[in-house]
């Protein structure tokens, strides 16, 4: 959990999925069980400004928001924005074959990284740890 803290703040992760059985296991495993400031919204439609708003460490971003791939546009926009180019994004999806069919869109300042559900726990954790490791310095 020493991972969790950055100076004296937590580390703070969105997580933007429409599922919202998976949404409570995040805030429950990361928030409740590792010590992260965890923020999460369902609504991909104003996912980009609510990670603009909320200035998250790090991004766990389902690929499949409502029947579509929709995950790749707010990718996208959080790739040309200045503001959130640097944020490391996790790519959490059942769609495992949509996670390797564009490996291109994966290619940004910020890290991405893909983990397709269903996931082993200690493995999306280590991930977690090593791009927050590896990220730039949270603003305060």
């Amino acid at each position: 959990m020493a991972e969790a803290a950055y100076g004296s703040r937590k580390r703070r992760i969105a997580v933007i999925d429409d599922d919202a059985v998976f949404v409570d296991l995040m805030h429950d495993l990361l928030g409740d069980g590792e010590g992260y400031d965890v923020v999460s919204t369902q609504h991909w439609l104003y996912a980009f400004e609510f990670i603009k708003d909320t200035r998250p460490d790090l991004i766990m971003l389902d690929l499949m928001l409502g029947r579509e791939q929709t995950g790749w546009a707010v990718l996208q926009l959080l790739q040309e924005d200045p503001v959130t180019v640097d944020i490391p994004v996790i790519l959490c999806s059942a769609a495992a074959p949509a996670l390797r069919q564009h490996p291109a869109r994966t290619s940004a300042p910020a890290a991405v990284e893909m983990v397709a559900k269903p996931f082993d726990i200690d493995h999306l954790l280590g991930v977690i740890v090593r791009l927050l490791a590896a990220a730039p310095d949270p603003v305060a």
